[in-house]
């Protein structure tokens, strides 16, 4: 799947090139013929995205995604150039949320993506989750997508004077 919801992206099964989708960064940046196969289709798939020769370019994103394992919509793994990413970009995981809900993609086939108008998507990467809000409009077109993110305590203390 070629989409940009935010962030151009290529949307793939993580089976389609030869892995489970649950690999960590370091195994997956140790695999240089997946690398570079996966840098080859990035390659080739530019002038269909209009991006041009993206060469030189940090897009489009790579995403090789798998059903999930801990409770979300779905597992990604996404690549910059050259090298798997830590975690995922926001966008790219707007993207991917997107793609989820979009019938016959790669992501739908793996995705538990529910069902409604308003679906909140957990999409899983190497170190946790980002959780996706999309609404539909009544054609099933994405009307809105947003990202929920939280606070969290980064300390408790006490200060004496």
């Amino acid at each position: 799947t070629l989409i940009d919801n935010g962030m151009p992206c290529v949307v793939m099964k993580a089976e389609d090139v030869g892995i489970t989708g649950y690999e960590g960064r370091e195994t997956l940046d140790a695999d240089d013929a997946l690398k570079g196969r996966i840098e080859a289709i990035r390659l080739a798939v530019g002038e269909a995205m209009n991006l041009g020769d993206v060469t030189d370019k940090s897009v489009p994103k790579m995403m090789l995604v798998a059903p999930p394992r801990n409770g979300g919509a779905v597992t990604v793994r996404s690549f910059i150039p050259h090298r798997a990413h830590a975690t995922i970009g926001v966008l790219g995981a707007v993207s991917v949320a997107t793609a989820c809900l979009l019938p016959g993609t790669p992501a739908a086939e793996v995705a538990e993506a529910g069902e409604g108008r308003r679906r909140t998507l957990s999409v899983e990467h190497p170190t946790g989750e980002m959780t996706v809000v999309i609404e539909l409009d009544d054609e099933g077109q994405v009307a809105t997508a947003a990202l929920l993110r939280t606070a969290r305590k980064l300390m408790d203390g006490e200060v004496f004077a």
